[in-house]
């Protein structure tokens, strides 16, 4: 999966800076997001990086994904985005 598969949307900045604190404290974490395709994943992975390209958010994990900031629903059981 890349960036380009990716619908790009910003995130708020509250989940901004908790995966950023995540980011920094290289902290392993349970990660629940929805792919393109509409399936809910579950991964347990560092979050690498944020990234901001084409007027959105990405989040690049350990693992090697790049999941769009908006498609991330919880990380370690506290909810990232809007029901």
């Amino acid at each position: 999966m890349n960036a380009s598969n990716l619908s790009p949307a910003t995130m708020s900045w509250a989940a901004k800076q908790r995966l950023l604190e995540y980011a920094q404290a290289m902290r392993l974490a349970e990660i629940i997001y929805q792919d393109p395709n509409g399936q809910v994943c579950v991964v347990h992975a560092v979050v690498r990086e944020i990234l901001s390209r084409a007027g959105g958010d990405f989040v690049v994990l350990s693992k090697g994904q790049v999941v769009a900031a908006d498609h991330i629903i919880m990380i370690d059981g506290e909810r990232l985005t809007k029901e």
